[in-house]
């Protein structure tokens, strides 16, 4: 039997600030949802992506997404890291540093803690690193689902086929999956997060852990299908029937 589904989009990161930011490609790019664009380096030197959540204020994330990257190649060393005095005299590492294993989606979770300062570090790189998705915040638990269609896989390509039917050539581009999964019953909490996530994401990517226990690796940073999103209520408002209907370019 599967998990608890999870979700891995809510940040709170206004405000980025990166050591260096190569001439088109700001630290900006990290948070608009999308992955045709990056956030990328001037150099091989430790680079420092920092958020400040203001005088007053912490911030509690508990898992690192990080998409479309050249970290593995780069052979770069990453780590959380957070403060209450701005990395003067004050560092602690939210886990241990690693070194990615390859350039696929980074999801890494961590034990939550309020602090103000908090930042990505990057060191050891061979090459300028560069990412096209980068967040770090609360995941969103949801509920056990009622249905759910993982597997759902389209080749996105051009087969050239001849006049006696001969296959003369085929031009692969990628490789895309769907999910399907459905919510009977839910309560209105479960509902509230969806229309919370629907409201943030709109039709952005986010990351998606399906089956968080028995598949834990199957990380999917997926999109809405389509803009429509619907929550029909009853039993007089106190359920809904929910479905969320996904697409993404799988990792190969």
């Amino acid at each position: 039997m599967w998990s608890p589904v999870e979700l891995y989009y809510n940040h709170s990161l206004a405000g980025l600030v990166a050591t260096s930011e190569a001439t088109g490609y700001p630290v900006s790019n990290l948070l608009n949802r999308i992955d045709g664009n990056f956030w990328k380096a001037t150099s091989t030197a430790t680079q420092y992506i920092t958020f400040d959540a203001g005088v007053g204020n912490t911030y509690s994330p508990d898992y690192l997404l990080i998409y479309n990257h050249n970290l593995h190649t780069a052979g770069a060393t990453i780590v959380v890291q957070y403060s209450t005095d701005n990395f003067a005299a004050n560092t602690v590492d939210a886990f241990t540093a690693y070194a990615p294993a390859d350039d696929k989606v980074i999801l890494k979770p961590f034990t939550a803690i309020a602090k103000r300062y908090w930042r990505l570090k990057i060191s050891g790189a061979t090459v300028a690193p560069w990412i096209a998705l980068c967040q770090w915040g609360p995941k969103t638990d949801l509920d056990y689902a009622d249905a759910i269609n993982p597997y759902d896989l389209e080749n996105k390509g051009i087969v050239n086929v001849g006049d006696t039917g001969v296959v003369q050539g085929i031009h692969n581009k990628f490789i895309e999956y769907a999910l399907q999964i459905k919510f009977l019953d839910a309560d209105l909490t479960l509902t509230n997060k969806l229309i919370a996530w629907e409201a943030a994401v709109g039709l952005g990517l986010f990351a998606i852990s399906w089956d968080p226990g028995d598949h834990s690796n199957d990380i999917r940073v997926m999109r809405r299908k389509d803009g429509k999103f619907t929550a029909p209520l009853k039993v007089g408002g106190l359920y809904a029937d929910l479905s969320m209907n996904l697409i993404g370019k799988k990792e190969l």
